[in-house]
C-alpha cells in the first residue's frame, strides 16, 4: 500500500503545461478559487496598517494560467481582478484596523483596487517563467529544479510586483514606499513558497485523486501532530521557529511528498494566523525593515522541510524505480523462452527460470542452494568439474558445451550450455549466468536421420547414401572428366565365422573390417555397407590408373593381419580375407547402376579365381569375334 502511494504521489509533469480548452464556467471556478484563497490570506494576516500580509493567492492564479491557453489569459485576469477587488474591498470595509487613515487617503474601494495590478502582474510573470522551465516535471524529486520553481514562481514575481505593491501602499495608506514594497516582497514570497509546490502537484494529479491519497489516518494524524507542535512552541517557547521546523522534517522523512506539502501549507497558514492574533509578534525594532526581517524567519522555517521532502521523494522514486527494474528483470528472466540458471562461485544454484524447472520437472524450492552437479549425469558432472569449469573460469565464458541433465523422474535431457562468469574486484568468481538449449528432440531426430542413411552396426553409409554420392560423382565427372572407381568387396567364408563363433563375433568382425577400410581410404573416398558382409567403396579423384592400383593394394593389405573379435583378451582371433571387384568410370560405365553391376561382376570373378584377391572388370568377348559386345 505504501508503494502504491509513492507511485501515485507524482510531482509536476509535462501534462501540466499542455494547453486545455475549458468552458467559461471553468474560468470562473479558478477565479473564485483565487478569490477564496485571497480571503483566507486577508483573514489570517496581520491587520495593522503597513504590516506584512502573507499572500497565498498568487500561486493558485499562476497555476491556473499555466492550465489555460494564452488566448484565454486576458479573460481570466479580468475575472480575477474583479474577484480580488471584491474580496480585498470587503475586508477593507469590515476591518477597522485597515481603514483609510485619517491623515487622508483614497476611498476604501480604491484601497482595494490599488493592490490588484501587483497581484495580476505577479501571477502572470510566475506563469510565464514557470512555463519556460525545461525540467518542471522533475520539481517533485529534484531539489535543484524545486529551487528553480521557487525562484521563478515565488521570489522573482514578488520582486517584480513589489514596486507596484509599494506604490499601492503609498496611494492608499500614505505609507513609506520602501517599507510597503519590502513587506509586499516578503509576504508574496512566503505565500507562494508555502502554496506553489502544493498547487502544482494538485493541478497535475487532480484534486480528487490527491484528496484520496491524503485523507488517510496516518496522514491526517501527522498533520494534526505537526500543527500541535507549532501551537505549543509558539505559546511556550521564546524562540519557537527551530522547534516548528522539527515536525516538517519528520513528515518529510517519514511520509509522502503530498503529505509534506500539505503540512507545509498548513503550518504556514497557522504561523500567519498566530501572528495575526498576537501569539507570534515581531520584536520591537527601530529600523523600518524590522518586521520584514522577522517574517523571513517564517520563510526559513518552511524551506528546509520543503527541500528535504523533495530530496526524500527523489530518493523514494529512485529506490522504487530500481525495485521496479529489478522486478521487471526478474520477470523477464523467469519468462525467458530458454532454460536459464545462475550458480555461485561454489557451483550452487542461486536462480533458475520457469522453463528450466518445467523441463526438468522440479519446483524452485527443490533446486535453489543445491549443487549443479546434482542435476547432471555422472559423466557430465565429471566433464564439467574437470574440463569445462576450469576453462570457463580462465576465459570468463564457455559456449555450446554438451551436457546431459537428469529430470526429476530420472530421464536424460541433452542440452547445449553457454555461460558467462562475473568476478569480484579481486578476480574471484561470484556467479555465472548460463543459457541452456534442450536439444534432446533435435538429437533424436538427427539420430533418426543418421540411421536413415547409415548402417546401424558399423556407422558406415548405407545403400541410400551410397547411391546419392555415386550419382553426384557421375554428374561431376561427366562435366569435368577424370577417373573414379567403384570397389565391391565381399568377405570370404564369413558364414563360417558366424557358424563357429556366433553372430556377435560376426558383428565384431564386420565392425573391425569397417574400421580398417576407413583407416586406409582417403578423405575424398567413401566406404559403405550394403548389408551382410558386402562393402562398396567409391574411390574418387584419381589422376591415373597407377594411383588406383596403389590404393587397391593398400585395401587388400588390410586383410593380412588377423582380427581379434573379443570381448576381452581371450576372445577369438580369425584370419579374414576378402574378394574385391573394381569398375572404373567412364570406361566400365557412366551411371551408378552400371558401375555397381560391373564392380559386382568383377568381385565374383575374383571369387571364381580363388578368392582373397582383386579383379578389375573386363568386358565379355563374343565367341568367334575379337571385340567386346
Amino acid at each position: 500500500m505504501q508503494t502504491d502511494a509513492l507511485r501515485a504521489d507524482n510531482a509536476v509533469s509535462s501534462s501540466l503545461l499542455a494547453p486545455r480548452d475549458r468552458t467559461p464556467g471553468w474560468l470562473w471556478e479558478w477565479a473564485l478559487l483565487v478569490g477564496a484563497v485571497a480571503c483566507v490570506s486577508l483573514a489570517i494576516s496581520d491587520p495593522r496598517p503597513g504590516q506584512v500580509m502573507v499572500w497565498f493567492a498568487n500561486a493558485f492564479g499562476a497555476v491556473a494560467l499555466m492550465r489555460l491557453p494564452k488566448r484565454q489569459w486576458p479573460a481570466f485576469l479580468v475575472l480575477v481582478a474583479l474577484v480580488l477587488w471584491a474580496a480585498h474591498g470587503g475586508f477593507t470595509l469590515v476591518s477597522p484596523n485597515v481603514a483609510v487613515s485619517q491623515a487622508g487617503g483614497l476611498h476604501t474601494a480604491w484601497v482595494a483596487f490599488a493592490d490588484v495590478p501587483g497581484y495580476l502582474l505577479g501571477m502572470a510573470l510566475a506563469a510565464l517563467w514557470l512555463e519556460r522551465l525545461p525540467a518542471l516535471e522533475q520539481a517533485g524529486e529534484s531539489p535543484t529544479v524545486q529551487a528553480q520553481v521557487l525562484l521563478r514562481g515565488a521570489l522573482l514575481p514578488a520582486m517584480a510586483s513589489a514596486p507596484l505593491g509599494g506604490l499601492a501602499g503609498v496611494l492608499a495608506l500614505r505609507g513609506d514606499w520602501s517599507n510597503m514594497a519590502l513587506n509586499w516582497l516578503v509576504g508574496g514570497t512566503i505565500g507562494s513558497v508555502a502554496m506553489l509546490p502544493l498547487v502544482l502537484l494538485l493541478a497535475t494529479r487532480g484534486v480528487r485523486s490527491a484528496a484520496r491519497g491524503w485523507f488517510q489516518p496516518v496522514h491526517v494524524g501527522m498533520a494534526l501532530i505537526s500543527l500541535s507542535v507549532v501551537l505549543w512552541s509558539a505559546t511556550s517557547l521564546p524562540k519557537p521557529f527551530v522547534v516548528m521546523l522539527a515536525p516538517m522534517v519528520w513528515v518529510a522523512v517519514r511520509s509522502t511528498l503530498l503529505n509534506s506539502l500539505v503540512v507545509n501549507g498548513l503550518i504556514a497558514l497557522a504561523m500567519a494566523a498566530l501572528i495575526r492574533v498576537g501569539v507570534l509578534l515581531p520584536p520591537p525594532s527601530s529600523i523600518w525593515w524590522g518586521d520584514a526581517v522577522y517574517y523571513i524567519s517564517v520563510l526559513a522555517t518552511l524551506l528546509p522541510g520543503l527541500f528535504l521532502a523533495v530530496m526524500s521523494e527523489g530518493q523514494r522514486r529512485m529506490t522504487q524505480a530500481l525495485a521496479d527494474r529489478e522486478a521487471r528483470a526478474l520477470s523477464l528472466y523467469r519468462a525467458t523462452p530458454a532454460m536459464l540458471h545462475s550458480i555461485d562461485g561454489s557451483g550452487c544454484i542461486v536462480q533458475v527460470n520457469q522453463l528450466w524447472l518445467d523441463t526438468l520437472g522440479y519446483q524452485e524450492a527443490e533446486v535453489l542452494g543445491r549443487h549443479i552437479a546434482d542435476f547432471m549425469t555422472s559423466g557430465s558432472a565429471r566433464y564439467a568439474r574437470d574440463v569445462v569449469i576450469p576453462q570457463a573460469l580462465h576465459d570468463g565464458r564457455c559456449n555450446n558445451v554438451e551436457y546431459q541433465f537428469l529430470t526429476r523422474d530420472g530421464a536424460v535431457r541433452d542440452v547445449l550450455l553457454s555461460a558467462v562468469w562475473e568476478f569480484d574486484a579481486d578476480g574471484r568468481p561470484e556467479r555465472s549466468l548460463a543459457v541452456l538449449q534442450d536439444v534432446t528432440e533435435k538429437k533424436r531426430l538427427q539420430a533418426r536421420s543418421h540411421f536413415a542413411e547409415h548402417d546401424a552396426l558399423t556407422g558406415l553409409p548405407n545403400r541410400v547414401l551410397l547411391h546419392d554420392r555415386l550419382k553426384m560423382l557421375c554428374a561431376h565427372h561427366d562435366r569435368h572428366n577424370g577417373l573414379f572407381a567403384v570397389g565391391f568387396l565381399d568377405l570370404d567364408h564369413f558364414k563360417d565365422v558366424n557358424d563357429v563363433y556366433g553372430h556377435d563375433a560376426g558383428d565384431a568382425l564386420l565392425q573391425a573390417v569397417a574400421r580398417r577400410l576407413q583407416g586406409v581410404l582417403r578423405a575424398e573416398d567413401t566406404v559403405s555397407r550394403l548389408g551382410g558382409d558386402e562393402f562398396v567403396m567409391l574411390l574418387g579423384g584419381l589422376s591415373h590408373s597407377g594411383e588406383l592400383s596403389t590404393l587397391v593394394a593398400k585395401i587388400m593389405a588390410t586383410f593380412a593381419e588377423p582380427c581379434h573379435l573379443g570381448p576381452g583378451p581371450d576372445g577369438p582371433v580369425v584370419q579374414v580375407a576378402a574378394s574385391l571387384g573394381v569398375a572404373v568410370y567412364p570406361g566400365d560405365g557412366t551411371d551408378p547402376q552400371t558401375l555397381l553391376l560391373h564392380a559386382d561382376q568383377a568381385m565374383y570373378e575374383a571369387k571364381r579365381s580363388g578368392r582373397n584377391r582383386c579383379a578389375f572388370y573386363r568386358r565379355p568377348v563374343k565367341a568367334g569375334r575379337g571385340h567386346p559386345l
